[in-house]
């Protein structure tokens, strides 16, 4: 199936130009979000009056997204998890949380513009996370992921009513001998 783009995407054209996508790629993604339409006779034909118009669109489009990459260059978040005595996270930080982090600073964050593709993050420290606005415009912010208290405290209480179980079976079973 041929398609004609009307904007640039990431791996496959620029504007204007006539792609071969399979079927579903264009009948179920391109053209329903205004991305591309059928290749037909009258659509290359309106594609040259077009293509002037779409490029004006898309630099405007791409003028905002850059002065919104701005407001997030050299952004610090700090994120506190819950993590085992030995460091290590219950769990993952993953898009939710770094876009909650930034809304509590203040900033609106989009989860979508959060790139993360080698999975969220299990460790504690610092982790450079990319922000990808459009395919040319890319910020990378910091995230220090710290153990939080609370959850240090959390684990020392369980193992306390562990050891108190023990205890108390260790007592039922020497008055149990006793008798």
């Amino acid at each position: 199936m041929e398609v004609i783009l009307k904007e640039d995407i990431k791996n496959l054209g620029e504007i204007g130009d006539v792609v071969s996508v399979k079927p579903g790629y264009g009948r179920n993604f391109l053209v329903p979000q205004g991305k591309a339409v059928f290749a037909t006779a009258d659509n290359l034909k309106n594609l040259e009056q077009q293509k002037e118009e779409l490029r004006k669109k898309q630099e405007g489009e791409l003028s905002l997204l850059r002065e919104k990459a701005q407001t997030f260059e050299g952004l610090k978040l700090t994120i506190e998890a819950n993590v085992t005595e030995e460091g290590t996270l219950y769990g993952s930080i993953g898009t939710i949380d770094i876009a909650n982090a930034a809304n509590e600073k203040g900033i609106e964050l989009e989860r979508s513009y959060i790139n993360m593709p080698e999975g969220p993050i299990k460790t504690i420290g610092s982790h450079d996370v990319e922000l990808l606005f459009h395919p040319e415009i890319q910020v990378i912010i910091n995230v220090e992921v710290v153990g939080g208290e609370v959850a240090i405290k959390n684990t020392l209480d369980s193992e306390e009513e562990e050891d108190n179980i023990n205890e108390e079976n260790i007592d039922t079973e020497n008055t149990e001998e006793s008798e």
